[in-house]
């Protein structure tokens, strides 16, 4: 009975598209019930492992003057790249986790040798840029290795926010994240629908990892930006330009309404209906109060975003950010204490009045109607 109701799941998933025909092939075969924190070692030592190999590389390269052209450092970074490409898709590494560690080292030493042939002076800076960019979104869509999915999507974002920041539209940076966040996770599903069947499980696998990305992302970003008050050169490389914070905090509310009508149309509940209009009044008046504190609606966000999927591991990520995000601001020396201690305990009664009108107007009136 067991084994009947486990072929029909993988049928069904099979012909959603998400997972591959062979893995429905070849479901006898022995499943790697590896845990996840084996498999999370194994990527911090292919990090260190990656670490020690370009320290090895770079040894001897440096006795042979190759160092010193750029074109030389991208051939040597292209070819090492194809070879962990080759682990990756080779048998051997889809039962072994040595060997796709091994292959997750040789690739980042090939990135690295790349970021160093583009970011040379041969290039001006913004085209080194953008070529980076591209080839990164490419490893993002080509390497079939979530850990190096990540991490590539991690450095695609990043440079698009450098981007940003160099035509002096650093403002447009939170929303886009927070958009790429919500996108990704509260529609991957319904974007997967419009996707060939037979391009599925791999659509999956790197919107997944992208989802994540931009989550991190969007919370180092966001507790990045309160620095940018205070001068940081990041964000303000440009002395002529400033930071508008109102245009940067309005975009990452419009994404967070954004999220709250995609939340609120799972339960055929209408943005614009009663507690719709509640949950949208409490997502603007938070982000009204925290115009210079950024982070505390963009690691909300990510909090309501993991609740609303039961994701425990960005529940988690987003609880932390949001307590290390308010003792880092909490213990900045730009203002007074007592400042920063009335305008948090603001919006913690703000927040905890709103709860209570949703809760008292809307959830306790339909139970008492039978809803």
């Amino acid at each position: 009975m067991n084994s009947n109701h486990s072929n029909a799941i993988f049928v069904q998933l099979q012909q959603r598209g998400l997972i591959n025909a062979t893995s429905v092939e070849n479901k006898t075969e022995p499943y790697d019930d590896t845990p996840w924190f084996i498999h999370l070692f194994f990527g911090l030592s292919g990090l260190l492992a990656s670490l020690f190999f370009i320290g090895f590389l770079t040894l001897i390269l440096e006795q042979t003057g190759v160092l010193d052209s750029a074109i030389a450092l991208f051939i040597i970074g292209t070819l090492l790249s194809a070879a962990g490409l080759a682990l990756f898709k080779s048998k051997h590494s889809y039962r072994s986790t040595f060997m796709n560690s091994l292959a997750f080292a040789i690739s980042i030493v090939g990135q690295i040798y790349i970021m160093f042939a583009l970011l040379s002076n041969e290039l001006e800076q913004p085209f080194s840029v953008w070529l980076f960019l591209l080839i990164q979104l490419i490893m993002t869509i080509v390497m079939p290795n979530f850990l190096y999915r990540l991490l590539s999507a991690t450095v695609a974002l990043g440079c698009m926010v450098y981007l940003l920041n160099f035509y002096s539209i650093s403002e447009v940076s939170l929303g886009l994240l927070a958009l790429i966040t919500v996108v990704n996770h509260l529609q991957r599903y319904s974007l997967l629908q419009r996707i060939p069947t037979k391009w599925r499980s791999s659509a999956f696998s790197i919107t997944k990892a992208v989802a994540y990305a931009s989550a991190i992302m969007l919370l180092s970003i966001s507790i990045y930006f309160i620095a940018a008050e205070y001068g940081n050169s990041f964000l303000n490389s440009n002395e002529t330009s400033s930071y508008n914070y109102f245009l940067a905090q309005g975009l990452l509310t419009l994404a967070s309404l954004y999220a709250a009508h995609l939340i609120l149309r799972r339960y055929q509940i209408k943005l614009l209906s009663a507690a719709g209009l509640m949950i949208a009044s409490a997502i603007i008046s938070l982000g009204i109060m925290s115009v210079y504190v950024s982070g505390l609606l963009a690691t909300s966000l990510i909090i309501i975003i993991a609740t609303a999927n039961s994701q425990r591991v960005l529940l988690g990520l987003g609880i932390c950010a949001l307590v290390g995000y308010i003792f880092w601001y909490y213990y900045q020396l730009d203002t007074s204490l007592l400042v920063k201690s009335v305008s948090m305990l603001i919006i913690g009664i703000g927040m905890l009045m709103m709860r209570w009108l949703l809760v008292k107007r809307y959830f306790s009136g339909s139970k008492e109607r039978g809803l």
